[in-house]
């Protein structure tokens, strides 16, 4: 079946789920929470199919942003997914995944789309490549969850119970997938930072110092949240306030370095 057509057709199945959870936290039959959960693995699979003819090989890879973020989108689903076999199920979080997931794919579906691949890259490029992006990927969309954890705290501190508020997700459950994918994108970007190390020649004459110093400033800061968390339980404002500001280390990183580069400086990140 064609890309764009499994694009749709997994946006469909997502609508549905969303629709049935909405409907299920409001208090109506709890069969809807059944439809919306059968929905959503439905979604991941059409979803997964879409994404797997941009992943299946190195011959054909598409590394685009939108391919990448549409790939993160999916692990947060499939997270989500899994929890429901777990005692303490993160599903309700899928209020808020669901429409960003959906956003994602429509996006995906409009947009061309620009691999961020060189080409004829060695597995080693491809690696550092595919890591770096996947983790800006994995921490852009856990910073959407983190202003929501940000909105729901605001809302309760200020005893605002409104319609909008009882129909999003406990704040615990959103912190947690928060922090699921803290870890999951600490993981990428420390997977990213090695293989910089082991596979970029000279990260001096390639002009890669800054993006390089500002990822290892976000990697501390992500590191230190994760260990603040496990540590003294760290949550609420701290946590979203430290997650948002690694996320601007790295926007920094990916893009202000970037911008400099080649728009200011009128280099690349090959050229000596």
């Amino acid at each position: 079946m064609h890309h764009d057509t499994l694009l749709l057709i997994a946006i469909g199945f997502y609508a549905l789920s969303a629709s049935g959870l909405y409907l299920s936290i409001r208090g109506h039959s709890s069969s809807w929470r059944l439809a919306s959960i059968t929905f959503c693995f439905a979604g991941a699979v059409v979803h997964g199919l879409a994404q797997s003819g941009h992943w299946l090989t190195l011959e054909t890879l598409d590394a685009s942003m939108l391919n990448v973020l549409s790939l993160c989108a999916l692990t947060s689903v499939l997270l989500l997914c899994g929890s429901v076999f777990s005692r303490n199920s993160l599903y309700d979080a899928s209020l808020v995944a669901l429409p960003l997931t959906m956003a994602v794919l429509a996006l995906e579906w409009l947009l061309p789309s620009r691999s961020l691949m060189p080409g004829n890259p060695s597995s080693g490029t491809t690696l550092h490549i595919l890591s770096s992006v996947m983790a800006f990927g994995v921490f852009s969309i856990a910073g959407v969850y983190a202003l929501f954890v940000a909105v729901i705290d605001y809302f309760l501190r200020h005893h605002h119970l409104n319609p909008f508020v009882r129909a999003l997700p406990p704040l615990e459950t959103l912190e947690r997938l928060l922090f699921q994918l803290i870890t999951i994108g600490f993981i990428l970007l420390t997977a990213s930072l090695l293989s910089g190390l082991v596979f970029v020649d000279d990260l001096f004459s390639q002009h890669l110092a800054h993006k390089t110093i500002l990822s290892i400033m976000a990697w501390m800061l992500f590191g230190l949240l994760l260990w603040g968390r496990w540590r003294y339980g760290w949550r609420g404002r701290n946590a979203v306030r430290l997650t948002l500001a690694g996320i601007v280390l790295l926007v920094l990183a990916y893009f202000g370095s970037k911008f400099v580069l080649e728009s200011i400086l009128g280099r690349n990140w090959r050229s000596g």
